[in-house]
Parts: structure tokens; C-alpha cells; sequence
């Protein structure tokens, strides 16, 4: 049973922390789902620069949610041991974070795969507000239906 789910991009400063905050809310909003105790966490496979991005924290605050507590930190052995499902933004990423823990590869997904979909989640780092609110729309989809994934 997945109890604790892992999301990862590249460097924890907007997908992989939007993801996090975005599922925890989409949990809270499914009572079937938030009281089954899940854990949410994110890390990123490289660049790990501190807070999230200003337009990230913008965009979750249009939703609703804050992430101004949040700091990036990077994928590890022990983080990836946690985790009994671990989703990532770009199919390079899954490489990446297997290369922590062999064993990891059957728990570890493209999160668009997961939910039947193709593509990556375009990293809007760099690329200006529109195209984080655009990533965070995609995310909340994804999520959606992550969630119902999870109670069926």
C-alpha cells in the first residue's frame, strides 16, 4: 500500500515542491484519500538552490497555498528508500534517481505516465509567470488524477 509518495524534478525550486503542496491539498479535498495518513515530500536531482522560485511561490499563492517555508533539497539514498512511490517531472529523472537505489525502479514514474498520459512536465524555470501557471494547472490534472488512481 502507498503510504508515503515522493516527487522529484531538477532542482526542488517549482514542479517538484508546486507538486507537493498542490497534492496535499488535493488529498485534503478527497476525504477518502487524507485520512488514509499518506506523506507527501519533493527533491531535486541537481541544482539544489535553496527556496522555491519567487513565480512558484506566487503561482501557489493564487491557489491558495504557500510555499515560503519551503527549501530545496536533493534526492538521496534514503529519501528514495522512504518513498513507496516516487513520480518525476522528465523521463532523464527516473535515470537519475534509480541510480540511488537500483530497487527504486519499480516504484519510480514519470508522473504522466503514471496517470496515462505522455510528456514530461515542462520545467518553467527561466521561462516567465505564464508558464509556471500553466505547469501548475497541468500538475493540479495530474494530481486529480493521481488521487483517483490511489482511492481506486
Amino acid at each position: 500500500m502507498i503510504k508515503r509518495i515522493l516527487f522529484v524534478c531538477t532542482g526542488n525550486v517549482c514542479r517538484s515542491p508546486m507538486a507537493k503542496v498542490l497534492f496535499e491539498d488535493t488529498l485534503n479535498k478527497h476525504p477518502s484519500l487524507g485520512p488514509a495518513g499518506l506523506e507527501v515530500d519533493s527533491a531535486g536531482t541537481s541544482m539544489v538552490m535553496d527556496a522555491a522560485t519567487p513565480e512558484a511561490i506566487e503561482i501557489m499563492c493564487e491557489y491558495g497555498l504557500s510555499l515560503a517555508s519551503h527549501r530545496s533539497k536533493p534526492v538521496s539514498a534514503s529519501l528514495v528508500d522512504w518513498a513507496d512511490l516516487i513520480l518525476v517531472m522528465a523521463f532523464w529523472q527516473q535515470a537519475q534517481v534509480v541510480s540511488q537505489s537500483p530497487a527504486a525502479i519499480k516504484k519510480t514514474h514519470i508522473l504522466t505516465e503514471y496517470v496515462g498520459e505522455k510528456g514530461d512536465v515542462a520545467d518553467p524555470y527561466g521561462c516567465g509567470i505564464e508558464a509556471y501557471r500553466e505547469c501548475a494547472a497541468l500538475l493540479q490534472h495530474l494530481l486529480n488524477k493521481v488521487a483517483e488512481r490511489l482511492k481506486g
